[in-house]
């Protein structure tokens, strides 16, 4: 997880249905349409509106690999298109927006395939002709990811999901349409809200005070407050203000100023959930509660405890009833939204999560120094039902309040 201001994204909110004749407005060229195969009424709705003849591509929405990135970039090129529809989650915008950028430099996937046993990031090199990149028109189908707006994606190769980060991934026009959130199913939604919280929450504990922390305090009350009326109502209104929501968490102050690698959580679950074949936010809900509970036990490798609580302290005040505990507050606010953990972490998981978390994001890397093998273990074996006994781990602060740390 990266947070930045590389954001450069015109963003536009619809009600219900209204994307159909209106993202003729928005294209240039030849435009062809990219979607997620499973939403073929709303791939129809496109095709029945301005993007009426359009050439489609449907497809699997699946880990992005550079294979898929081929498959789109023939797909650009075979047809000429200079401007490309994206709609679905954020493996079909992720797939968009680096197959747009790979077409219009061929040289970054041999430059990502050979970077990519460095480290779990992978920042591109200045692209030769950015003009010649087509243009992206990303309409999200899923809350949380806010890839239709950030300057990242995620790549899966050979040696690990890799974060690939370039000012140019940004998309050019990002579309918010009640319509295509429709049938996302509840349980998705929440653990959307979930990831775009924690984006928040994680950047904000794992970095100094900043003049924006009222803006990061608010927009985490918000997200709260959202979520609890979601689980009363779900409507098509509501489910937009969330997807509105999970974009701002990239495009407003939120984040300005803060250590872009904070959020210590994403390193971790990102690996967990590549070595255990885990969704995503499955592997995070595993692992925020004991992360959390360290840094309040004073492990600042992990962030700082007196953040934790401030920021704690205004969920609560959106929502008395949680326990005023951040971890254990955490813990039952995903209870409530229905979004559960692993019930076990092997041994062989954890053993192969903690390598590569420390070989992918650890050692002189900035995302997770300061944290050894011990303490990365602890963490998993704190998150399975079936726990391991590990001794306790080094680092941990002795006056019990966690300190800041610059990385």
């Amino acid at each position: 997880m990266i947070a930045d201001r590389a954001w450069r994204t015109r963003c536009v909110v619809l009600g219900e249905g209204i994307a159909p004749k209106y993202v003729g407005g928005l294209t240039r060229g030849r435009t062809g349409l990219v979607v997620d195969q499973a939403l073929a009424g709303q791939r129809d709705a496109l095709l029945a509106g301005d993007l009426s003849g359009a050439p489609t591509l449907d497809l699997n929405a699946a880990p992005v690999t550079i294979e898929t990135l081929r498959h789109v970039g023939r797909f650009i090129r075979h047809h000429g298109i200079q401007t490309v529809v994206g709609l679905g989650g954020g493996s079909v915008m992720d797939a968009v927006k680096l197959a747009a950028l790979f077409t219009a430099d061929p040289s970054l996937t041999i430059f990502v395939e050979r970077h990519a046993k460095r480290s779990g990031l992978i920042v591109l090199p200045p692209v030769s002709y950015p003009n010649e990149r087509p243009r992206t028109v990303l309409m999200p189908s899923t809350v949380g990811t806010g890839a239709e707006v950030s300057a990242v994606a995620c790549l899966d190769t050979v040696v690990g999901r890799r974060l690939i980060a370039s000012r140019h991934l940004s998309g050019d026009v990002a579309v918010l349409d009640a319509g295509n959130l429709a049938t996302l199913p509840t349980h998705l939604l929440f653990e959307g809200l979930l990831e775009a919280f924690l984006r928040v929450a994680g950047t904000l504990i794992g970095s100094s005070s900043s003049i924006f922390d009222d803006d990061a305090h608010s927009l985490l009350a918000r997200i709260v407050r959202l979520g609890n009326r979601l689980m009363r109502e779900d409507v098509p209104e509501l489910r937009l203000t969330a997807a509105h929501l999970s974009m701002e968490t990239h495009t407003g102050w939120a984040l300005v100023g803060r250590d872009p690698y904070g959020a210590k959580h994403w390193y971790v679950a990102n690996e967990l959930a590549h070595v255990t074949g885990v969704r995503k936010m499955t592997a995070t809900a595993s692992v925020i509660g004991p992360i959390w509970a360290e840094v309040a036990n004073g492990s600042a490798a992990w962030g700082d405890g007196g953040r934790l609580l401030k920021l704690w302290s205004v969920v609560v005040e959106a929502d008395p009833s949680l326990d005023p505990n951040p971890a254990k507050g955490i813990s039952e606010l995903m209870r409530r939204w229905g979004i559960a953990g692993m019930d076990i972490i092997s041994q062989e998981a954890l053993v192969k999560t903690t390598d590569a978390a420390l070989r992918n994001w650890g050692g002189g890397l900035p995302m997770l120094r300061g944290l050894d093998a011990m303490q990365v273990q602890h963490v998993l074996s704190e998150a399975s039902l079936d726990q391991q006994e590990l001794a306790r781990p080094s680092g941990r602060a002795t006056s019990g309040k966690g300190k800041g740390v610059s990385t």
